[in-house]
């Protein structure tokens, strides 16, 4: 590694709790936030009073959404948190200058530069100084971001950071499990569900385990695993993940409200459950689990979607959200284009410039449109205001800038809402000349619905015999 990447990612000094960097990177968290905010709408935050709102905290995530997710952990808790990124991010054009002014810490991975490794043991201990000066800190133990519904292998850095904070003098210091959960988060405008766990008290861990230091590690590892997993959609096998998807739709929640929670709670109980059952009946649930597939690849044959509502609904309740549907869409239709002529371009440019940037996968889909989108749309919206004001129509200049976002967010919507009908459409129009293959479906999904019911109820039960002091990935959440 040369010298010249060395001093690029120098590491930044510990933070002076009332210097004016801090002020500096508080107005720069506003805007972020914001900015998260406007790009996930319906964001729902459980357990939030269990954290500390001053001292030393160490806030540990899941990690499946690239640069959005440590944002949306500061909003969460309501501090300013300063987080570790791996260390090629802060060489990036675009990600650096924002990553440095918002005080983050490189980390240097193996699979990025074996040589620069030993280096992460002076950012933990720089991440021990912001604990011992009685902020936050925060973590991504995995150590990396991931697509699949899996907690990987807790790391030891969250735990040698908290501990050696302790040693150095720090008290109360808070290790906080936190799960982040998304509707889906490639798509704008989608739903988020913050799930703060269960603090573990590093004063505490060290005086069980005799001031030992290794041995407190170690322990502070595995409890905080053991929490992570209490709170977070986990599958103790990836390869589930198909199939977690299809007993949300075979299997609906119950409560009617749109929370985000009723929806991402439903989701986290139902990876319980096959977590449950493949451990303690794997020839049942590999049964189930047959049968669910053996459903779905005959509703691929048809032509059909698992969730579509020819398959749950009757003709005539079929042909009502229809008309329903395109009732809406013809409203819309002038506030739907005009949003989408309007904003032609900077989406074109977005999408072809984010999309390059995107690693495999759906992880950085998020951070990069905003990267690239926010300034694209704002110079567009520059630029067409500069053009009306040259042509001498301020008022239409002025309406167009105020009202371009609402109308693009209703473009959005409208052309998502036209793509699910035509869907519809085509579906109920093969349902009409499939008759008896649509019955045959039918028939093929109540029993299979049924025997969910069975195991679900079956699941409930079992939750109201396990000890109190039993991890909540055993208990209804």
């Amino acid at each position: 590694m040369t010298d010249q990447h060395s001093e690029t990612n120098d590491l930044p000094p510990p933070p002076d709790s009332q210097g004016s960097t801090y002020e500096h990177r508080g107005i720069i968290r506003l805007i972020v936030r914001w900015l998260v905010r406007f790009y996930y709408p319906r964001i729902e935050i459980d357990g939030a009073s269990q954290i500390n709102r001053d001292g030393p905290v160490l806030l540990c995530a899941n990690h499946a959404n690239s640069l959005i997710d440590p944002v949306l952990i500061g909003i969460a808790v309501g501090r300013p948190v300063r987080f570790m990124a791996k260390a090629p991010l802060f060489d990036h054009p675009i990600l650096g200058p924002p990553m440095n002014a918002l005080g983050m810490i490189p980390v240097f991975r193996g699979s990025d530069d074996k040589g620069q490794v030993k280096r992460n043991i002076e950012s933990l201990s720089i991440g021990a100084d912001v604990l011992k000066n009685g902020q936050a800190m925060g973590i991504f133990p995995e150590g990396k971001s991931t697509d699949q519904t899996h907690l990987e292998m807790i790391r030891s850095g969250a735990a040698r950071m908290a501990i050696q904070a302790a040693e150095e003098g720090a008290r109360s210091v808070q290790v906080v499990p936190i799960s982040l959960t998304y509707q889906r988060k490639d798509r704008f405008r989608s739903s988020v569900w913050i799930r703060i766990g269960r603090p573990i008290d590093v004063d505490q861990l060290l005086k069980e385990n005799d001031d030992n230091v290794r041995k407190a590690r170690r322990a502070l590892t595995t409890e905080l695993e053991c929490r992570l997993k209490e709170i977070v959609v986990h599958l103790d096998e990836p390869k589930w993940e198909l199939w977690l998807g299809d007993l949300e739709i075979l299997l609906p929640p119950a409560d009617p409200s749109r929370k985000p929670s009723v929806f991402l709670s439903h989701r986290h109980r139902i990876a319980n459950a096959m977590n449950y059952f493949f451990q303690t009946d794997p020839s049942r649930a590999e049964a189930i689990a047959k049968a669910i597939d053996e459903y779905r690849q005959n509703v691929d044959s048809a032509g059909l979607r698992i969730d579509s509502l020819v398959l749950r609904a009757s003709a005539l309740t079929v042909l009502s959200v229809l008309l329903r549907d395109v009732l809406l869409l013809v409203v819309l239709f002038p506030a739907a284009i005009f949003g989408t002529l309007y904003h032609i371009v900077p989406f074109a440019l977005v999408r072809y410039f984010a999309g390059r940037m995107d690693q495999p996968g759906r992880k950085t889909i998020s951070s990069n449109r905003m990267l690239v989108g926010v300034p694209s749309y704002l110079t567009w919206y520059v630029v067409v205001a500069i053009v009306l004001f040259l042509l001498r129509v301020p008022w239409i200049a002025c309406g167009s800038v105020v009202l371009a976002p609402f109308f693009g967010v209703v473009a959005m919507y409208y052309w998502r809402q036209a793509v699910a009908t035509v869907s519809l459409i085509r579906h109920q129009f093969r349902a009409l000349f499939q008759g008896n293959r649509l019955r045959e479906l039918k028939a093929q999904r109540s029993p299979l619905k049924a025997k969910l019911a069975e195991v679900s109820s079956e699941y409930r039960a079992t939750l109201s015999t396990v000890p109190s002091d039993q991890p909540l990935s055993s208990q209804e959440t």
